[in-house]
């Protein structure tokens, strides 16, 4: 049976925080810490469990945050990645009844008053979505860039422009074309019109796909005084620098390698169905050098060649088996 959300203030819309989380603990209980501070309550804290090995429902427990009120506990019965995370947690609150979602990684950490700053923008009329400014753990605001910014001439690869400052100065909220999951807040309004995320991207590309439907809607707005520090590990290690003829570059190690497929297959999937000419140009610009620079720096060069082969494939295909990368590097 569906819990029934926490009743909010008389007139006050009923907003749902999504928490994904996948064996990060320590972080999701700072992350709940800080949406149970909030200065503007929340009706629920929803946190989807992508099927965690290390313990996270028993420390949840131990900190008395599994039941604490308004929290509602939902474990996946397999990893189905961010993107089936924040598909199946969309929906559950979504299906609660809620006026407004607010969808994070684990990793995220809003400040008290995130939410508060927010709401005034709950009656500005069309928008589709909102989101506060992203900071590092140390509260920075130059790190909103790649979470938040301007998508250069509207291409689905390539790089988001953080905004000036000239465009940002005197201004409380500030319209903006990219958004990662690090704290984007949707009316109902918006999932009524575009439905849930693409549980299939697994990872990589289901935020900027689904702020981009959003879009069609009406304008995202980046509220400048909201604030929300996004944790993230840097993930070096995934890296070697390799040479060729004296020139060294950051590759992937073979053994990480099965993560980068599925932002390379989602992001073909995604130009096949803009369907333009001048994006189907850049995809084979790119897998032209990414194969070129495989054959210059990597290691077990065929099957890094047949791996990426197989990722460009199945984007144009369409096929999402979220098991394929693994296989395709054990061959």
């Amino acid at each position: 049976m569906t819990p029934a959300p926490t009743s909010s203030t008389a007139g006050e819309p009923s907003v749902a925080a999504v928490v994904v989380t996948f064996n990060r603990k320590v972080l999701l209980v700072e992350c709940l810490r800080a949406l149970l501070a909030q200065t503007r309550a929340l009706q629920r804290i929803l946190v989807v469990d992508n099927a965690s090995t290390d313990g996270t429902p028993e420390l949840l427990r131990e900190e008395g945050l599994i039941d604490a009120p308004g929290v509602r506990y939902l474990r996946l019965e397999h990893n189905s990645g961010g993107a089936g995370g924040f598909h199946a947690g969309t929906k559950a609150a979504y299906d609660e009844g809620h006026d407004w979602l607010w969808l994070m990684d684990d990793d995220a950490e809003p400040a008290v008053d995130a939410l508060e700053k927010m709401v005034p923008y709950f009656g500005r009329t069309g928008v589709s979505a909102l989101a506060p400014m992203v900071t590092d753990a140390a509260w920075q605001d130059e790190y909103i860039e790649p979470h938040r910014g301007m998508r250069v001439d509207g291409q689905i690869e390539g790089v988001v422009r953080p905004l000036e400052r000239a465009e940002t100065a005197g201004r409380d909220a500030v319209e903006i074309t990219h958004c990662s999951f690090v704290g984007p807040l949707f009316p109902r309004s918006t999932i009524d019109a575009i439905g849930l995320p693409i549980h299939d991207f697994f990872i990589h590309y289901d935020d900027y796909e689904y702020v981009q439907r959003a879009r069609r809607v009406g304008p995202t707005l980046l509220v400048m005084d909201a604030k929300i520090a996004h944790k993230e590990a840097r993930n070096n290690n995934r890296y070697e620098t390799r040479t060729f003829m004296g020139t060294a570059a950051q590759r992937p190690k073979y053994d990480n390698l099965w993560l980068a497929y599925y932002g390379y297959r989602n992001i073909t999937w995604l130009t096949k169905r803009g369907g333009k000419p001048v994006d189907y140009l850049r995809l084979a610009k790119r897998h032209v050098r990414q194969l070129a620079e495989v054959v210059a720096y990597d290691d077990q060069k065929w099957r890094r060649i047949g791996f990426w082969n197989a990722a460009l494939i199945d984007g144009l295909t369409g096929r999402f088996r979220n098991d394929k990368p693994k296989q395709l590097l054990k061959r």
